[in-house]
């Protein structure tokens, strides 16, 4: 019999076994993760991206707001919903801490929903845009076991039939996490000089959609965007599931 058969098989006797529950609400689910349907219809999603520096809402992808161009490297940031939902929240900490991947599934339908919510992205030239996840150092991805910016950049890519390239942006040094920086100063000058991009020649002019999980005080992404625009990037636009 195929290998896949007997993979099938397995998976559908640990369904049948041990069934998922929702890591909120803690009912049982019928789906392939652990989250449950009236949970996820809880987690509110924002309706459009946002200037990075006065949060105001962009209603073209030619706008601009003259008062913050040079205070950010990014054009826009997208934000799917508030760090400070309990759903998303606990969705968040077992995707990332309790190494559940499935998890992936729900959090990546929340950018999806956002994205097809939004006037912004709708402007955008699918042909010159790239999807680029946030890289962790190789050590921690390999101690984590998986980049989960990744996943979910994967699964947005995917449904919009957009490139994606995992390959461009590097973590080249394994910094202290940025939550453990007191202030935002701190961790702008914990996040300095860890990236580095390798085939600059994909990202020549291209508009890139910077795809990360949680933002706090933007260091990290602005960080990226920077080492992006600098090697030939056009644009860098932010999206993240939270803003913490």
């Amino acid at each position: 019999m195929p290998h896949r058969f007997f993979i099938s098989l397995y998976r559908f006797l640990l369904d049948l076994l041990f069934p998922w529950q929702c890591v909120y609400c803690h009912q049982e689910v019928e789906s392939d993760y652990p989250l449950c349907q009236d949970c996820f219809q809880q987690i509110p999603i924002f309706d459009d991206f946002l200037c990075p520096i006065c949060q105001k809402r962009f209603s073209s992808i030619n706008q601009k707001h003259h008062s913050c161009q040079g205070k950010t490297h990014l054009t826009a940031l997208g934000v799917v919903s508030l760090y400070e939902n309990p759903i998303l929240k606990e969705t968040i900490h077992y995707f990332k801490y309790k190494q559940i991947k499935s998890l992936a599934e729900p959090l990546s339908l929340l950018l999806i929903q956002f994205l097809e919510n939004s006037f912004y992205f709708s402007q955008l030239s699918k042909n010159n845009l790239l999807i680029i996840p946030l890289p962790l150092h190789l050590r921690k991805e390999k101690q984590r076991g998986f980049n989960q910016s990744e996943l979910i950049a994967k699964k947005v890519a995917d449904y919009f039939h957009c490139p994606i390239r995992s390959d461009i942006l590097l973590r080249v040094i394994n910094n202290p996490a940025q939550v453990a920086m007191k202030n935002a100063n701190d961790r702008k000058l914990n996040i300095q000089g860890v990236f580095q991009v390798k085939n600059k020649e994909k990202i020549q002019n291209k508009w890139v959609i910077l795809i990360d999980d949680i933002y706090t005080t933007g260091a990290t992404m602005e960080e990226a965007a920077k080492v992006l625009k600098l090697n030939g990037a056009k644009k860098v636009i932010g999206l993240v599931l939270a803003k913490g």
